[in-house]
This record gives C-alpha cells, sequence and structure tokens, in this order.
C-alpha cells in the first residue's frame, strides 16, 4: 500500500514539473519585444490682459478676417482619466 502512495505521488510530482517546464517554454516562445514610444507632448502658452478699447476694436477687425478656434476644457472623472491612459 505505501508503494502504491509513494509511487503515485511521484507521479503526480512528475506531471506537475513537466507541465510547469512546458508552460514555461510556450511562454518563453510567444514573447516578443514590444518597445515603447513616447508620444511629444504639445505645450500651449496662455497669456491675458486687459485691453484697451482701440485694442479691442483693432483685435476684432484683424479676427474677422481669419479663423477663429474656441478651446474649452473641463475636469475629468477619475474613470475617464482611466480611459485616456488605457488608449
Amino acid at each position: 500500500m505505501k508503494t502504491i502512495t509513494a509511487t503515485a505521488i511521484v507521479s503526480a510530482a512528475s506531471a506537475c514539473l513537466s507541465s510547469l517546464i512546458f508552460v514555461g517554454i510556450v511562454n518563453v516562445a510567444t514573447t516578443s519585444n514590444v518597445d515603447a514610444s513616447v508620444a511629444p507632448i504639445q505645450t500651449v502658452t496662455v497669456s491675458a490682459k486687459r485691453m484697451s478699447e482701440a485694442e479691442k476694436l483693432a483685435y476684432d477687425q484683424e479676427t474677422s478676417m481669419m479663423q477663429t478656434v474656441v478651446i474649452s476644457a473641463k475636469r475629468l472623472t477619475p474613470a475617464q482619466k482611466a480611459a485616456m491612459t488605457a488608449e
């Protein structure tokens, strides 16, 4: 009876060791190098000052001939931040 139990233990240990070796080989075979590229961060500088009436009029005339870009911002929730990080 003891021989059967010892044989079963040795057999089980052998099977575990074989599966660990196989999984290790498969893992090594499927591993590939992935290079991470860092995207450049764009920065925008915003300055503000009070304009005189003449400056306001000149600005309005100048911008009436060109395209205006409107930028708005809002605070992101933690879930939105996580979603952006996952992208």
